[in-house]
């Protein structure tokens, strides 16, 4: 049948209207509601709590729909009536790619592009970026959803099969994080990371294929199994230790430094517009009669910032190991896997009681319903931006019990977490919003109150970064009493004792 594709296309149409309709009503709400929050920066609207729940449903409409659309023709066992039809499988799947196709991507295309042009983006600007998002969804929601689709007989099947996978990924997860913790070090190898990424996607490619071409339930299901162990096993074996040490060397004879870290004390040798990044931590520990101690390479997660003498680091140790030498002087020696980086850009801007404009496209004003925030609103992405300020320059009034910061302390805030990668982060609005306010005060105050802006503040941001060599950086101390840093009423229930970079 030349015409068997459009035919299987129409007839699932037709089969499916009532969830067509219904994803469909769900996107007109939804982006009704989104112009509506862009509104609200101008006429003090809060009237949009829902917003959240109505994207969720949105996503799983979609779903839905993709879920009932691969059922429709089950492909799991062998007494269904269409196996009797002269059903040409490619053409089979050829209709239910279109279906997505028309049900899916083009609404959510044309949801992007109303809401770029709604919120004063031009889209013709932006096409290469939703292009992007639409890979992403493909990726993130279509092809999931089919590929289960495709092994489980109805909708109960695939909702058990969901709920045993939210069930044990966050186990699986913990459990290789307990085992590999240097997995968590950023700026390394990217082959691990592109390896757990292909596994997956593979492996849902080649169970539509499989199911579609052979009915083959039994090895599709494996294929799954199989894909579950791999991933963890890719992290468990990836040599992290060789990959770090060749992502942050020691530093050769005569290199400058962007910072010296000592016990006290401790230096940013940057220009403001900098930052360094604790990539990554090791900790030995040595006591008297006992045998060293060594937390392996993991995350750091900590920046530190110009004009800043302060950091603090958080150590788990063994529990055993640390009752045992708590009040024992001993050699701790710290190595720190370090990331600098700097600005080429820097603007200078006062934030006004109206919208005013910040670098990267961005279109900022203050909060209708926060006093003090100001929330900006970026096209596609939000960029990796470092915002500063002088205590002195601030012009918003103190309020009652709200203390003053000490004269010349600079204030630091903007986005600096997961910048990610990529033309657009995923979302069904490609209008990204990002608050801008501060995060780092230097310790300056009470840390109850964060600081607010208010019209008339000058302020510097940072933008447009470039990486310095990373490098290893190594601290010892001697005579250290583990007990004097022990941490109190610790939120995780570890051991551990925390130390500061004075």
């Amino acid at each position: 049948m030349k015409n068997q594709m459009v035919h299987i296309f129409r007839k699932d149409v037709r089969q499916h209207w009532p969830e067509i309709v219904l994803s469909l009503a769900l996107v007109v709400a939804y982006a009704r509601g989104e112009v509506e929050r862009f509104r609200a920066s101008a006429n003090g609207s809060n009237g949009l709590l829902l917003l959240f729940p109505l994207s969720a449903l949105v996503v799983f409409a979609w779903g839905f729909v993709i879920l009932r659309e691969v059922q429709a023709e089950s492909l799991v066992g062998d007494r269904q009536f269409w196996v009797t039809r002269p059903y040409e499988w490619k053409k089979l799947l050829a209709a239910k790619l279109l279906f997505a196709l028309v049900f899916f991507n083009v609404p959510l295309l044309i949801l992007q592009l109303f809401l770029l042009r709604a919120a004063g983006y031009p889209p013709t600007l932006y096409v290469r970026g939703l292009l992007w998002l639409q890979l992403l969804w493909v990726l993130t929601l279509v092809l999931p959803v089919a590929a289960l689709a495709t092994v489980t007989a109805s909708i109960g099947q695939f909702v058990v099969a969901v709920l045993g996978l939210f069930l044990l990924l966050p186990y699986v997860l913990g459990a290789v994080h307990e085992l590999v913790p240097a997995a968590g070090v950023s700026g390394i190898s990217s082959v691990p990371g592109s390896l757990e990424f292909l596994v997956p996607v593979g492996t849902g490619v080649a169970v539509v294929l499989l199911q579609y071409s052979r009915r083959s339930t039994a090895r599709s299901r494996l294929l799954f199994v199989g894909a579950a162990v791999v991933v963890p096993l890719i992290v468990l074996v990836t040599p992290y230790k060789m990959f770090i040490e060749r992502a942050y060397p020691q530093p050769k004879a005569g290199q400058q430094l962007t910072v010296q870290l000592a016990f006290d004390p401790a230096k940013l040798a940057s220009h403001e517009g900098g930052f360094l990044e604790m990539a990554g931590l090791l900790e030995r520990i040595q006591a008297p009669g006992e045998p060293p101690w060594s937390s392996g390479w993991h995350g750091g997660d900590r920046v530190l910032l110009a004009n800043r003498e302060r950091s603090q680091i958080d150590i788990s140790i063994d529990r055993g190991f640390f009752e045992r030498v708590r009040s024992a002087p001993v050699k701790l020696h710290i190595t720190f896997g370090l990331a600098p980086a700097h600005s080429r850009e820097m603007t200078h801007i006062v934030t006004q009681a109206g919208p005013f404009a910040v670098p990267g496209e961005g279109r900022c004003s203050f909060s209708p319903m926060f006093q003090g925030v100001i929330l900006c609103t970026f096209p596609l992405k939000t960029p990796y931006f470092l915002v500063s300020a002088k205590s002195d320059e601030l012009t918003c009034n103190p309020q009652k019990k709200e203390p003053p910061l000490p004269p010349g302390t600079i204030l630091y805030g903007g986005n600096f977490w997961n910048p990610g990668s990529g033309q657009a982060d995923i979302g069904l609005n490609p209008v990204q919003t990002a608050p801008l306010g501060f995060w780092d005060w230097g310790g300056a105050g009470d840390p109850n109150y964060r600081p607010r802006l208010c019209p008339g503040t000058p302020l510097t941001i940072f933008t447009n970064w470039e990486d310095s060599p990373r490098y290893r950086s190594e601290l010892q101390i001697d005579g250290i009493r583990l007990s004097d840093y022990q941490l109190k009423d610790s939120p995780s229930g570890e051991t551990g004792f925390s130390i500061f970079l004075p």
